[in-house]
């Protein structure tokens, strides 16, 4: 109850449809991705052109954060494409105002908050208000106030307000006033995830966007001057940038900022970084892109020794990447040595005068580390998950056997657990509290037990699974508990082998 639930609905719908499977939960992923990718296009064509329009699609489809975030199941996928439905329907009024173009903006507002809260609204509706006002056009106001959007929208979030308040009392006063104002003060009950630092959350969008994060700094310049009154892109263009910016400044105040909250600015982003690529074809003495294949090529050989620096980062925030470099390392030598080749290549290709050559050879560097990336998460995706511990309790627990999982601080990390298992699970409470319910929950729903009531189980007649983490120093009765299963990062102990 932590969140709205429009990604909930999707999930249950898919389930429903196709059944329970890994397959359907990702189904409505790939659909949220399709439609990010193809309203980044129909957006980028109004503002840019077609073909920048095009290649920002292919940058976005390929950088690696949008490639590996939308293999997890997020609610920020959902805020995105209502950002980018909401954000094309001001631009289609905008040219032609139209009720149909009303209703897709005020619809995508209420997508929005279903999927996230006020952010949801708060994203397109400020982005959309600084855009008018940079374009001093007051007949944009008409579509932020019209009475028969604000009625639609209103009378949607009011019908799924009232409905589940009436089947969970004291929901709207805890999601409004804790999981939305208090999350951004970070003042949330019980405290929130542990938030990144401005550089960590600043370095995690220069990750994210890689391979074309080297240009984006002289795309981002050039980009503003172009949107000079008479200039080729003009005042409209700066709907990217105002776009970008606020979501990036939004999160620089935020008190509450992890790794991939910057998500919504990459289609704006990409669009932009698209209209530099085509102006590098326009212009193919351009010397930009032939040194950043010279930068991603140096990178690609000094993989090896960049990747444990990025494990530290990594498992600060998040438990499950310890380990991954020893993983993934095999997958890296190969990448030290196609990355430069392919990099060389563009280079060749630039000397000789061959924008297009040397485009298409960035291209094929950029689908080439989304390949990489994808395989590594293959690799790394079932310890991530718990994929393993789960599908060895489904094959060797009976019925009555309990499964527990050690303290952590947050309930998404049982998850996957439960869902592998095909079980329900309990989980411990740890030294700081968490994880904790944030709202009273029924005895027969309340899965979160003790340290104490975890050693009454364990000495008990019933036998237990314990997934613990390495990093979890281990209660004195289970200094000698038999391991049935050992992970990167994790353990599986059971109380009666």
């Amino acid at each position: 109850m932590d969140k709205p639930h429009l990604l909930f609905w999707l999930n249950l719908l898919g389930y429903k449809l196709l059944g329970v499977s890994e397959w359907s939960a990702r189904v409505p992923t790939l659909l949220i991705t399709v439609g990010e990718v193809w309203l980044t296009y129909l957006i980028g064509r109004r503002l840019v052109g077609q073909l920048a329009a095009w290649l920002g699609g292919f940058i976005l489809l390929t950088c690696i954060g949008f490639f590996v975030l939308h293999l997890q199941i997020l609610t920020d996928h959902l805020i995105t494409l209502s950002l980018l439905a909401a954000l094309y329907g001001l631009l289609r009024w905008e040219a032609q105002p139209g009720f149909r173009w009303t209703a897709l903006f005020f619809l995508a507002l209420v997508a929005g908050f279903l999927s996230k809260g006020f952010i949801g609204l708060v994203f397109p509706g400020s982005i959309g208000l600084l855009y008018a006002w940079g374009r001093r056009d007051r007949r944009l106001l008409r579509l932020f106030f019209s009475p028969l959007g604000l009625t639609l929208a209103a009378a949607l979030l009011a019908l799924w307000g009232v409905v589940t308040e009436l089947a969970n009392p004291g929901f709207l006063q805890f999601q409004i006033v804790n999981e939305q104002l208090m999350r951004f003060l970070g003042r949330r009950t019980p405290p929130d995830v542990n938030s990144f630092t401005l550089a960590g959350f600043y370095v995690f969008l220069g990750i994210w966007l890689m391979p074309w994060t080297f240009i984006l700094p002289d795309a981002l310049y050039r980009f503003w001057q172009a949107t000079r009154p008479g200039r080729e892109v003009g005042a409209a263009g700066r709907l990217l940038l105002i776009w970008a910016a606020f979501i990036l400044a939004f999160f620089t105040l935020s008190s509450s900022r992890i790794e991939y909250y910057s998500l919504p600015a990459l289609p704006a982003l990409a669009l932009i970084l698209g209209w530099r690529l085509k102006r590098y074809l326009d212009t193919p003495k351009d010397r930009l892109i032939p040194w950043t294949l010279l930068a991603l090529g140096l990178l690609g050989l000094s993989l090896l020794v960049l990747l444990p620096h990025l494990e530290q980062i990594c498992v600060a925030n998040r438990r499950e990447f310890c380990g991954m470099v020893s993983l993934i390392a095999p997958l890296a030598r190969q990448a030290t040595w196609f990355i430069p080749a392919v990099a060389l290549t563009g280079i060749l290709a630039a000397r000789l005068r061959r924008p297009r050559l040397t485009v298409a050879a960035y291209g094929v560097l950029a689908v080439a580390i989304a390949w990489f990336t994808f395989k590594t998460m293959v690799v790394l995706t079932p310890l991530m998950c718990d994929q393993v511990a789960g599908e060895y309790i489904l094959r060797v627990a009976s019925p009555q056997d309990l499964l527990i999982m050690g303290p952590i601080e947050e309930f998404e990390y049982g998850a996957s657990l439960e869902f592998y298992a095909r079980r329900h699970i309990l989980m411990v409470k740890g030294p700081g509290g968490l994880p904790q319910f944030p709202y009273p929950a029924p005895p027969a729903s309340d899965y979160i037990i003790t340290p104490e009531r975890l050693k009454e189980l364990w000495q008990g007649p019933r036998k237990v699974f314990l997934l613990l983490d390495h990093a979890t120093p281990p209660e004195p009765f289970l200094q000698d508990a038999t391991a049935v299963l050992t992970l990167p990062g994790k353990r599986l102990l059971v109380n009666h082998p």
